[in-house]
């Protein structure tokens, strides 16, 4: 199956768009809540430099010895490079969550080539992102279980992106009834006899329809590519999975639907 077929650019443009759209809200607290931690303590870097400033110039005015000077004004300024450095991990923090939605909505020729991708990293952006959804961030009980050294394939990361998004957003739905929602994310490296690396999801969640989602797969691979009518009115985590099923053929994937686990294959070829 061919990314640039028929009416799929669109497709997959359309559900990245909704993402952000979605999860807006989520987006614009997540960024704010930092921004005001910035803004907090700049205030508070102003009224540190200000005292310095002028305890400077009253030492200076009361011809104090050298040494007490120093003793006067070095605690102050410890105290500057302390909030220099919490304004600069708030920065730093505020830059990652942008580029994690830049990586959505930036649209280059270079998101049509393959290149080198660490899974784990990969998937730690992706539940960044997924942070910005209000019931994923709050109520949800998450679990990560990502090696120490990350696998690296070499594949379409804009599309790899729209496989996880379009799972994690599947297992959301299966889990927004429940009063205790779990969900756990693992990595598992292969073999070096069998390089075939897996990212297994897993929710506490009523069963996935798989014999559904399977027929989804299979009405939509008999179908042409212009058209999706038979596909609009089905539930938005159906066609999420259904999604991530033509992005992981896309890449060569292969992926697994069980109860309440899907499991993504990474074939040998991806790793070279």
């Amino acid at each position: 199956m061919d990314e640039n077929t028929g009416k799929l650019p669109l497709l997959f443009k359309c559900f990245r768009d909704s993402l952000i759209g979605k999860n807006t809200r989520g987006i614009i607290h997540n960024i704010n809540s930092p921004l005001q931690v910035l803004s907090m303590q700049l205030e508070l870097l102003r009224m540190d430099l200000s005292k310095l400033r002028r305890n400077t110039l009253e030492a200076e005015g009361a011809g104090l010895e050298k040494k007490d000077v120093q003793v006067e004004l070095l605690p102050i300024m410890d105290k500057c490079f302390e909030r220099l450095s919490q304004v600069e991990e708030v920065a730093q923090r505020i830059n990652s969550m942008i580029a994690v939605i830049a990586a959505r909505v930036n649209e280059t020729d270079e998101d049509s080539q393959k290149s080198p991708v660490m899974l784990a990293q990969l998937l730690e952006e992706q539940v960044e992102f997924w942070r910005s959804d209000l019931f994923f961030k709050h109520k949800m009980e998450l679990s990560m279980n990502l090696p120490k050294i990350s696998p690296v394939v070499v594949i379409r990361e804009d599309v790899l992106r729209d496989t996880i998004d379009g799972i994690i957003f599947g297992c959301l739905e299966q889990v927004r009834t429940q009063s205790q929602p779990r969900m756990e994310i693992s990595l598992l490296p292969g073999e070096e006899s069998q390089v075939r690396h897996q990212m297994v999801f897993l929710h506490n969640g009523p069963s996935f329809p798989v014999q559904e989602i399977e027929m989804l797969i299979k009405r939509f691979s008999e179908k042409e590519m212009d058209d999706f009518s038979p596909f609009e009115k089905i539930p938005p985590g159906h066609f999420s999975l259904l999604l991530a099923s033509i992005c992981a053929e896309i890449m060569g994937f292969h992926i697994e639907f069980s109860d309440n686990r899907i499991v993504v294959l990474c074939p040998p070829q991806a790793t070279e």
